[in-house]
Order: structure tokens, then C-alpha cells, then sequence
């Protein structure tokens, strides 16, 4: 007897398919955000970030030989060891300076470092995409079809068309279907044995030959 589909609830075929459809495009929007802000940040990186540092090495350098005059200036007052004003706050303020150009610099270096090593992370990372875009645009749109064919077969097939030899090559199977619900069919006769072959009467007794002289 051959195989028999059942076929109880065409709407789960349907609703799994819309659920493809709404979490490919979750997929898809996730890596297109993804990728944009890879380039936005290398956009940010290699063009605003170095300018923006070296303005503030600028400005930090000219703040460093500012303190510097002011605690020069202090330190040259001429008083007694006694009345001789306190360069404390100068000190602090030529530390600070120091500090801050030392952290511009440092952040001017880094920028030129990732520069470098963000563009081939950047590659690394979309290397690693290379599946999902497949995925999404090869494999899921090849489901989709494949699932909504499926879908008009079977109805076509529960209304009793002849939609079988379809519906078999989209599951991929050669067996025989039946439709689902039916009462099962009596399997085919099996072929009966062939009777035996009646045996053969004794030959009549043959006539005694004269021998020969």
C-alpha cells in the first residue's frame, strides 16, 4: 500500500511562513544597521577624529606654555623669603595642563591606530555575515516559494484535484499519496500463487518392441 499524507491544518504551513517572512526581515534590518554603523564609524574615525585631536593638542600646548609664564612670573617676584607669594596654584595649573596635553596626545595616537585596525575588523566582521546574506537572500525567498507552493497544492488537493505528482515533487517523495481524512483504502490484492501444476498422468505403457535379430 502506498504512503498516505495526512493533511490537518493547512494554516500551520501558513502562519510558520509569515513568521519566516517577519524574521528574515528582522535579519535583514539588524544587519543592515549593523553594517551602517561600521561605516559611519570609520567615516567618524578617519575623517572628524584626527582633526578634532590635533586642534586639542593645539590648544593644550598653548595652555602648558601659558602656566609655564605665570609660574615663571611668580618665581620671579622679588621679596623676602618671608613675603615670597606661593606658586601653589601655578603648579597646579601647569599640572593640569601637562595632564590634558598628555591625554590629546594620546588620543590622537589611538585615533590613528584603529584607523588602521577597524577597516580589516570591519572585514573580518562582514566575513562573517557572508551566510546570513546568503541565507536571507537565497535560502529564505527558495522556502518562501517553496512553502506557498506546497500550500496551494495541498488545498487543491484536499478539494480532490489533481494536484498529486506536484504536490509529491515538493516533498519529495515518489511514494503514492492518498488524501487525508479518507477512510483507508483495502490494500491491493496481493497476487495469489500460481497453482501447482497438476501432475502429469504415467505415460501408457509402451508397446514391447520386437528385438532386433
Amino acid at each position: 500500500m502506498g504512503e498516505q499524507v495526512k493533511v490537518a491544518d493547512i494554516e500551520t504551513i501558513e502562519r510558520f511562513r509569515a513568521q519566516l517572512i517577519q524574521a528574515a526581515e528582522t535579519f535583514g534590518l539588524a544587519l543592515e544597521e549593523a553594517e551602517g554603523d561600521i561605516e559611519r564609524t570609520l567615516a567618524w574615525l578617519e575623517s572628524d577624529r584626527p582633526d578634532t585631536w590635533r586642534k586639542q593638542i593645539r590648544k593644550s600646548q598653548d595652555k602648558v606654555v601659558e602656566c609655564k609664564s605665570a609660574l615663571f612670573r611668580k618665581q620671579e617676584i622679588k621679596a623676602t623669603p618671608e613675603a615670597r607669594p606661593s606658586v601653589v596654584d601655578e603648579r597646579k595649573a601647569l599640572e593640569r595642563a601637562q595632564r590634558r596635553l598628555e591625554f590629546c596626545e594620546e588620543k590622537l595616537r589611538n585615533t590613528k591606530r584603529w584607523s588602521t585596525e577597524l577597516p580589516r575588523q570591519a572585514v573580518v566582521f562582514k566575513g562573517a555575515l557572508t551566510g546570513m546574506h546568503v541565507m536571507l537572500d537565497r535560502d529564505v525567498p527558495r522556502i518562501n516559494a517553496m512553502l506557498k507552493r506546497m500550500t496551494e497544492h495541498l488545498e487543491e488537493y484536499l478539494r480532490g484535484g489533481q494536484e498529486s505528482e506536484q504536490l509529491l515533487e515538493i516533498l519529495g517523495t515518489s511514494a503514492n499519496m492518498r488524501r487525508g481524512g479518507e477512510d483507508g483504502a483495502d490494500a491491493d490484492a496481493q497476487a495469489k500463487p500460481a497453482a501447482p501444476a497438476e501432475a502429469a498422468e504415467p505415460a501408457t505403457d509402451a508397446q514391447p518392441t520386437e528385438e532386433q535379430p
